[in-house]
């Protein structure tokens, strides 16, 4: 397995990991604001390593990237809204 295959492999790893621990914070262990705290990080952080290591939006000055990461930033943000809103 070379260099590439291996870092696809852990970072797909990763991602699982995160989607995991999302759908266990869904069972309601924490309370309403932190779980929505802790579910907006997971999604920014599960947006970047996809942009980075899947779509190869790497070039800094790529509009996709940039509506990429915006999407990344700005999903999170309504998720803490949202739970502001509803709790």
């Amino acid at each position: 397995m070379n260099i590439d295959e291996s870092r696809a492999t852990t970072v797909w790893l990763g991602l699982l990991a995160l989607t995991l621990g999302s759908a266990w914070l869904g069972e309601g262990v924490f309370p309403p604001g932190l779980t929505a705290a802790v579910v907006a990080l997971i999604v920014g952080v599960k947006g970047l390593l996809v942009i980075r290591h899947y779509m190869g939006l790497t070039e800094p000055g790529s509009r996709l990237r940039l509506a990429m990461r915006l999407y990344f930033v700005v999903v999170p943000a309504l998720i803490l809204v949202s739970a502001a809103l509803g709790g």
